[in-house]
């Protein structure tokens, strides 16, 4: 049962995923998702509920490479000197370009506590200190935080 609850979720996800721009129709990541969609949905009618989540999950990885024109979510984001407005590992984790969420700020400690400067001290970052962004769920990540891109929200991809 949680399986098939499981399922569902993941094709609801891809269903309900943008997948209408225009130039979507010449890029092969879009076709290859739309793609995975179909038979995902064919495993699904035929009850083969862990192949349609597994095909659902690569529809999903496909659209995000897609992104319709955004550029791909940052893979590391350089701690600022805000005066009044400190950077801080939950402010970063909140951004919606990272995880949207502030509360995984400790993910990024995790992943990052061997390269910062105060590795025994998780209320300390200092500006300049490059924060990597670990992927959650498979999602596309690549280059440094741009503060003149546009970028997906990460709960919306």
């Amino acid at each position: 049962m949680r399986i098939r609850i499981a399922t569902i979720f993941l094709l609801a996800a891809v269903l309900v995923s943008p997948m209408v721009a225009q130039e979507a129709s010449d890029d092969p990541h879009y076709l290859r998702a739309v793609e995975l969609r179909e038979e995902a949905l064919a495993a699904y009618d035929l009850g083969d509920y862990d192949g349609a989540a597994d095909l659902a999950r690569q529809a999903k990885a496909e659209l995000a490479l897609y992104g319709g024109g955004l550029s791909p979510l940052p893979a590391s984001y350089t701690v600022q000197l805000i005066p009044g407005d400190r950077d801080s590992l939950y402010k970063i984790a909140g951004f919606p370009f990272v995880y949207g969420d502030g509360e995984l700020w400790y993910r990024l400690f995790q992943f990052n506590r061997s390269t910062l400067q105060h590795p025994d001290d998780e209320d300390h970052i200092e500006p300049g200190e490059v924060i990597k962004i670990p992927s959650i769920d498979g999602e596309h990540r690549e280059g440094e935080y741009d503060p003149s891109r546009t970028y997906p929200d990460f709960k919306d991809r």
